[in-house]
Parts: structure tokens; sequence; C-alpha cells
């Protein structure tokens, strides 16, 4: 049977008024208002089912859009318009190709190809937007091809922004990169800090003993060499520093940012007016909150970006630098008008080693920065566009809770009172190297220097002798430096104990506190610092 969807009643005030033979007109006018009444209950069915539709696509999360095989806009929905930041009617009927990049148009022509060539392909892929203000979005696609009523083909595109997990997955990858360097660096730093200290310090006592003006000149260049190669140790091992505890205070960025510029103000005027180029530099400070960190750290920071912004201009521009606070975060945002960076090298700009001028820089600048800022707890970012310059943004936490920085006073030597023509000390390191150079530098200086190849050693001979000061390394077989300490302590609490390590700038107070550490030089050495901290050592213990 029939689906049923009313009746049709007939009267008439006339006795017997319809016959039989009026019962298949009465049939055709049913079959045809049945058939009407079927097609507009159908018709509203699908004016809703298309109602909903539409409000679920108008309303969706992700950008949808239908293009024609000329890859012209048919249909686009709101979330579309916000992410290319133009509206509904300036997007319709323009080709989708004119807001991508030019690698994004060849991923399109290319698939175009292999469709063409019968290559069965991914729906799933990646472009790069243009918005309407210039700023570059990664999207995902999901691209289904269909035939409309019309048998026309159209393709619906389903674009997903995904430019704030891209940062987040590149942020992540630095960090990992940063962390892996770090715990490589170490033990690197290490192994060249002792090296170092064997040749800086044999180096440093020919210099105390040569004559020769050529050899002195020659060991001179050698010393210099071997003491910047210390320098960039040092900053290797800056990024081991977070695992040490530090003290952060709470700091005015307005007032560092100043510094720094005024710091900077030999190179971005001085130097360029002198080579006949222009560098203008426009600040912009907004009222902002105090965060917490090292102000010298931040302002080494704020420094090294304006040295790169000056060598990013040759011929001369402008830097402009703006301070401004957003909810919680103080932002610093450091601009130049110089050549940009291009995407690949922007996407490697903090790895540690990284430089595109080898043969003036260590690579080291923007992955110290980044190392610096990541410890207080903030970001850093940058944008650029080739021949448009870049802008370096840093955010950092506002601090509730950090201490106000007091300006730490070094108390001068207590005065000398009794002097020892000679000093008896007790050197313990397991690099024959660095025993030899420390023992020669203060035999040369008349001090009395027996030696140690590991803890056990010195121990020992600690204890059949009488020593004024003891020397040791920390990282030694058997026993560290730590437990070489705490055994002279025990047995002598009065002799002062240095520590002479690769490790230095891992060592926090807290722990020279707790072994009661007397001192601590970072290798590789300095002839006279060695001379002058054991005898003020010595000399205030005498007291």
């Amino acid at each position: 049977m029939g689906k049923v969807f009313g009746t049709l009643n007939l009267g008439s005030k006339e006795t017997g008024h319809f016959s039989e033979e009026h019962l298949p007109f009465l049939r055709q006018v049913a079959n045809g208002l049945s058939g009407s009444i079927e097609n507009s209950l159908l018709l509203s069915e699908i004016r809703e089912s298309e109602e909903k539709y539409r409000t679920v696509i108008e309303g969706a999360l992700d950008g949808v859009c239908v293009v024609g095989v000329d890859y012209r806009f048919k249909y686009v929905n709101p979330r579309m318009t916000e992410i290319q930041g133009y509206s509904r009617e300036e997007l319709i009927g323009t080709d989708i190709r004119s807001y991508l990049d030019e690698a994004s148009r060849r991923v399109l022509a290319d698939r175009d190809e292999q469709r063409k060539k019968g290559v069965k392909i991914s729906p799933h892929f990646e472009i790069n937007l243009i918005r309407r203000d210039g700023e570059n979005r990664n999207a995902e696609i999901s691209a289904r091809t269909i035939k409309d009523s019309k048998g026309e083909m159209n393709t619906i595109i389903i674009l997903k922004d995904v430019t704030e997990k891209k940062k987040m997955e590149e942020q992540l990858l630095q960090t990992e990169k940063l962390r892996a360097v770090g715990e490589m660096a170490s033990g690197v730093a290490h192994d060249f800090n002792n090296a170092l200290a064997a040749i800086l310090g044999n180096t440093q006592l020919l210099l105390y003993s040569v004559q020769d003006d050529e050899q002195k000149e020659s060991l001179r260049t050698i010393e210099k060499v071997a003491k910047d190669s210390a320098q960039t140790v040092r900053r290797l091992q800056d990024f081991t520093r977070r695992k040490v505890h530090r003290e952060f205070y709470k700091l005015d960025v307005n007032s560092i940012v100043k510094d720094a510029i005024e710091m900077t103000k030999p190179r971005w005027r001085d130097e360029s007016q002198s080579k006949g180029i222009g560098i203008e530099m426009v600040s912009d400070f907004q009222e902002i909150a105090p965060v917490s960190g090292s102000a010298s750290e931040l302002r080494e920071v704020i420094t090294n970006m304006v040295f790169n912004a000056i060598e990013a201009m040759p011929e001369g521009g402008k830097i402009e630098i703006r301070t401004f606070q957003r909810e919680e975060k103080d932002y610093i945002q450091i601009s130049d008008t110089g050549a940009g960076i291009k995407e690949e090298v922007r996407k490697k700009i903090f790895e540690p080693f990284f430089t595109t001028k080898p043969f003036s820089n260590t690579g080291l600048g923007l992955s110290m920065s980044y190392g610096i800022i990541k410890r207080m707890g903030g970001e850093i970012e940058v944008e650029s566009k080739v021949g448009q310059g870049a802008t370096f943004t840093i955010s950092l936490p506002i601090s509730f809770e950090a201490m106000e920085e007091t300006m730490a006073i070094t108390p001068s030597p207590p005065p000398v009172t009794k002097k020892r023509e000679k000093i008896r000390i007790l050197v313990i390191d397991d690099e024959e190297s660095v025993r030899s150079v420390l023992s020669r530098i203060l035999t040369q200086v008349k001090h009395q220097v027996d030696v140690a190849k590991d803890g056990e050693e010195g121990i020992k001979l600690f204890h059949e002798g009488e020593f004024d000061i003891v020397l040791t390394d920390l990282g030694m077989p058997g026993m560290s430096g730590w437990d070489v300490c705490r055994e002279i302590k025990k047995m002598s609490p009065q002799t002062p104990v240095g520590m002479i390590t690769g490790w230095g700038m891992e060592i926090g107070e807290e722990k020279m506190k707790e072994a009661e550490l007397d001192f601590l030089i970072s290798k590789p050495f300095d002839f006279k610092q060695i001379v002058n901290t054991v005898a003020k050592t010595v000399e205030s213990k005498m007291m």
C-alpha cells in the first residue's frame, strides 16, 4: 500500500450526484494532489537539511570553501574570511592561488600534473596563506573533488590554521636541541678547559722567564688565542647554567633597555657615522611591571640584538625598540630595516653555532640569548621577510615575588700582619699536564708544592705532612673534589681548600658552603690569578 497523506472529501446537495463514472476522475485528482503534497514535503525536508548543514559549515572552527576547476572561490565560510583577512564578497570569484606563496603554488601545480598522469594523490597536504596584512599563515588542507547537480567539477576544501601549532613545534624542537647541547656541553667544556689550562699556564710560565722580544710576541699570540678559546668554552658552558640555582631579582625592564641603548651607542651612532652611514635609533617605552631575572644577562641579550640589527644594515637604516605590557607579560620588540632573514635561516637562527658569518662570529650569540630568556621563564621569537627587515619579540612573565637587587660589595682583603717566605701547597689533580703547570707556576714564586694524582693519594700526603693550603680538581676517579674537601676539613678545619676545575660555572654557592670550600677558580686559570688567590687566602687564614 502507498503512503497516506490525507483524505479527499466530496459532497453534493443533490441526491445521487456522483456516479461510478466520476471515480476515475477523482482518483486522478487524488493522485495529483498526493504527488504535489509529497513533493512539497520533500522540498521542505531538503531545505531543512540544507539549512542544518549550512549552519554547521557557517559555524565551523576550520575554514571551508568551494573552488571550481579554475581555482576561483564559489563559496567561503566565515572562518575562511577570518583566516585570510578578506570579506566574503572580496574572495568570491577570485583565484585561491593569488593568496598563496610561491612554494604553495608549486604544490598545487605539482598535484595537478600528478592528477593528469593518473597518479593517486593524497587529499591532505600543507600550504602557506598570505593574509591581507601580509602575515604568513600555515594551513593543513583536506580537499575532495565532487560533481554538482549541473555536472560541473568542484573541490571542497577544509582548511585548518596550524600556525600556532607550528610555532609551538618549532619552540619544542629548539628547546630539545638546546637541552641536548647543554648535556653535551658540560663534559666537552671540561675537557677543553683542562687542555687550555695546560696551554695557557705553560705559555704564561714562558712569558715569565723568556727575554727575547720576538719569542715574547709569539707567546703573547698563543696566550691571546688560548684566552679567546676559553671565552668560547665559557659561552658553551652557559647552556648548562640552568642546572644551577641562581638568585633572580626584580628588574625594571625599561631601565635595562635604556642602558643597553646607551652602551651600544658607539656602534650605532659613532662608528656608523665614521663610515658615512646613518643609523636611526627610535624607542617607545610604555609603563610596564617589573620582571624577575638577572639584569646583566637581560642587558646582554638586548645588546646582542642591537649589534645584530646594526650588522643587518650595512648601508644604514632604522632600529626601533619598544616595550609594552599585555596581560601578565612584558614585551620587548627590537626591529630593524635591514635585509631581512630567509625562512630557512629563521628556523635555525637560535641553534648553537649556527651563523651566516662563519669567520667573524662564534654562532653562539642568539642561542645564548635564547637560553637566557628561557631561564627567565620567557620566550623569544623572530619575524622577518627578505628585504623588509626583522623583528625580535621577547616576552617575560611579570614578577610578583622577586627580591629587590642590592649592590654586592666585595670586602677588601684583611691587612697582612704576618708574611711567609714560602707557602706549602698540596695540588691534587688527575690530569698530569694540569698538575705539572700548577706546580711550576707556584714553584716559580718560591712556594713549596707537593702533587697527588687522585684524592686518595692527596689525603694520604696531607695526613703525613703539614700544608698551608690544598688545591684540588673536582672530577677525579675515586674520590671527587667534594670528598677531598670534606676529608681535609675533618682533619684540619682551618686549612683553606680551593677547587680549580673545568666545571666551575656549574657550581653553586650553596654547594660550596656545604662542603666548606674556601674558593673556586675556573679552568683555564691565569698565572697571576692563581698566585694572588693562594697568597690572599693563606694570609686571611693566618689572621
